[in-house]
């Protein structure tokens, strides 16, 4: 019967041993570090399970959720800016079909127009394309939108209570310090524990890195894009 005992427990222990942290009550373990990419560092690779969660208790835990007309705002933005879009397309289309149809251009000239007048025609036949299904259901097309406002939120909120430098990334300024402070906060307060004192120490260090663009102090903002006017065409009016 004891034997019994400790063979049940057996899978118990060897999750205990085998978890490398625990944040916001879910552990982590070395299976989970070793489900992505190869190439990854085992660091980096904390830092795509830990960040995630940790967000998402900030987010609930300091009012942070996108609000129903916070999401609406998003979507507004997106179909107003892909209104426009077609508009000078189309525009740009008629205005080159008659440049290749009345004017005199050189040959290089008009190889050039007759390739953007392809990608043109090609654009404004996916335009036709979608039209012609039915629009995205509006529960899934707010689902899809909530993380990025909650996303912009909880950065301006950390920026404002840690500041630290602010990495410019392809989605706009990223609270790079500000983020470091907020994961060592939830370690002091019980919330982030390791188990892994060497991957602790490799963690840290990967996030005390400067990152490679900065955003000047003076020019630090986190207005997000939709806030912003719509900026205008890569086609000249």
């Amino acid at each position: 019967m004891l034997l019994l005992g400790t063979a049940l427990c057996l899978p118990a222990v060897a999750q205990g041993q085998d978890r490398v942290a625990t944040v916001t009550g879910i552990a982590i373990t070395r299976g989970d570090l070793a489900s992505g990419a190869a190439a990854v560092p085992r660091e980096a690779r904390l830092l795509e399970l830990i960040w995630p969660r940790i967000a998402s208790d900030y987010v609930a835990g300091h009012g942070l959720s996108a609000t129903p007309a916070e999401i609406e705002e998003v979507i507004a933005y997106h179909l107003e800016f892909e209104r426009r879009d077609r508009l000078q397309r189309t525009r740009k289309l008629a205005e080159l079909d008659d440049r290749l149809e009345n004017g005199e251009l050189a040959p290089e000239e008009r190889a050039r127009l007759e390739d953007f007048q392809a990608t043109l025609r090609r654009l404004a036949a996916s335009d036709k394309e979608k039209a012609s299904v039915p629009p995205q259901d509006r529960a899934h097309l707010q689902a899809l939108q909530a993380p990025w406002v909650e996303m912009w939120k909880m950065n301006r909120a950390i920026y404002e209570r840690y500041g630290g430098a602010v990495a410019l990334t392809e989605m706009g300024p990223w609270p790079h310090e500000a983020r470091a402070a907020l994961i060592a906060d939830y370690e002091r307060h019980g919330l982030l524990e390791f188990a892994d004192a060497d991957l602790r120490e490799r963690f840290y260090a990967m996030l005390q890195q400067p990152p490679s663009m900065v955003v000047p102090p003076d020019r630090v903002d986190f207005t997000p894009y939709w806030k912003r006017p719509i900026p205008p065409s890569y086609f000249p009016d």
